[in-house]
């Protein structure tokens, strides 16, 4: 057999085998702290698998629906509330986060307090950030696309607040420079954990990260990752703000 021919045919197995190990992972196509944060964890622990992760962005309500779908292996990060309407789904059982849901909104003399008060206002969130969703069934809200059209509808005085998680709010408010003219709220509404969730067609791999996640959290290794990453991203926040400055 020629060398030429025999070139192709194992550059076609290396090919071969290099996709077989590769993961897509479908995600929100909001480049927030979180998000950011999640993948680098997730990313780690496949490649202690021998797996590759792509993660693919959607809008928020889309990304759920390619996993349910089979389209993508898995979904990067979500709260358990979403289990219900999206039964393709296989949630690894370790948080690899936890994220609080607060308001933002003009700096005013009555700021929203608890979770009752909210029937009183006019409440922005995400479309397809299902906790918010839920937390708003029966108040008066509007649904915007993505993270800067809730703001505007926010500053524009189109809602009078706006729910989302506060590690996300508080680095979009710095970036903008809205320190001014926006304040979130103390205490969040609501604390949630959030999980990685697999494809029922991928149960195997579900297994193998299972009892690798598992492992990492018995010996606090995830949860010194988790912090690690966290530190990392507002260290990186902090150096590009002050270069900004200089």
């Amino acid at each position: 057999m020629h060398k030429p021919i025999i070139a192709l045919m194992l550059g076609l197995i290396a090919s071969t085998l290099a996709q077989s190990k590769e993961i897509v992972i479908a995600s929100i196509n909001e480049q927030t702290p979180r998000l950011i944060v999640s993948t680098s964890i997730m990313r780690q622990i496949y490649q202690r698998l021998g797996y590759e992760m792509t993660v693919v962005n959607y809008p928020a309500k889309r990304s759920l629906l390619e996993v349910n779908n089979g389209s993508a292996n898995g979904e990067l990060g979500r709260a358990n509330i979403i289990e219900a309407d999206n039964p393709n789904l296989i949630r690894i059982p370790y948080a690899i986060g936890i994220v609080k849901a607060v308001v933002a909104q003009k700096r005013t003399d009555s700021p929203i307090q608890k979770l009752a008060d909210l029937k009183d206002y006019r409440i922005g969130i995400l479309r397809g950030f299902v906790v918010a969703e839920k937390m708003t069934e029966n108040v008066t809200r509007e649904v915007y696309s993505d993270l800067p059209a809730l703001f505007k509808g926010l500053i524009y005085d189109r809602v009078d607040a706006i729910l989302f998680l506060k590690i996300d709010l508080e680095y979009y408010i710095r970036k903008h420079k809205l320190e001014n003219s926006l304040k979130i709220s103390n205490t969040p509404f609501l604390e949630i954990p959030i999980y990685h969730y697999l494809h029922k067609n991928s149960a195997n791999i579900a297994k193998a990260l299972q009892t690798e996640i598992k492992k990492m959290h018995t010996s606090g290794e995830l949860q010194d990752l988790i912090k690690a990453e966290e530190n990392n991203f507002i260290e990186a926040a902090r150096i590009k703000a002050q270069d900004k400055k200089s």
